[in-house]
């Protein structure tokens, strides 16, 4: 598990509140797993805090969906580094809020700057988990595909390094129930080959 105190932390920009990174080994990871941010309530409307981001190490809940597809492509849980694009909580669920990517915006150079730190190489590729998170991350000229035309291969795969603000290979990996990869074999396939190289 990603330890807050060792000496790679502390190069990290981070808040009191705020979930930290998770990642057994950042050493040894195949790709990099992107949320929206963390912000969560439960049935009562409260805010729900995390100490790792998507409660792992905790609760797999919020994860779930999206380590299944990992699963199912070769990636278990330790051979990831897991992170948001936003790390600070905000007063309304990503869905609900309309100024998300005006926020995002100020925290792509923070991204950018810890993924590289991870890994110099630019090479190891991050899973986005959300539609918006991805047309966000694309560069302003680019296509946005729909995640339907990404899943039925009707563009490159992975997203390449300069067609996004993150600068490395980007793959949606959406974490909604009408993409799980069961229903998506040829895409599923195709990441299996693709990730067998990092």
């Amino acid at each position: 598990m990603f330890n807050p105190r060792s000496p790679f932390a502390k190069t990290l920009k981070t808040m009191e509140k705020q979930p930290q990174p998770f990642c057994f080994n950042p050493t040894k990871i195949k790709a990099f797993v992107l949320g929206c941010d963390p912000t969560a309530f439960d049935k009562n409307g409260n805010l729900l805090e995390f100490d790792y981001v998507f409660d792992l190490g905790k609760d797999q809940r919020y994860f779930s969906s999206i380590l299944k597809n990992l699963n199912l492509i070769g990636i278990s849980l330790k051979d990831i580094y897991v992170q948001n694009l936003v790390t600070d909580y905000q007063n309304k669920e990503t869905a609900k809020n309309k100024q998300w990517e005006a926020t995002a915006e100020r925290y792509v150079f923070e991204r950018k700057t810890e993924f590289d730190q991870v890994d110099p190489t630019h090479e190891i590729p991050v899973f986005l988990t959300a539609e918006r998170l991805c047309h966000f991350l694309l560069n302003d000229d680019e296509r946005k595909w729909k995640a339907s035309e990404f899943y039925a291969l009707k563009t490159e795969i992975p997203i390449p390094p300069e067609a996004n603000k993150l600068g490395r290979p980007l793959i949606p990996l959406y974490r909604h129930y009408r993409y799980d990869l069961l229903k998506w074999p040829d895409y599923s396939s195709l990441l299996r080959e693709k990730i067998k190289k990092y």
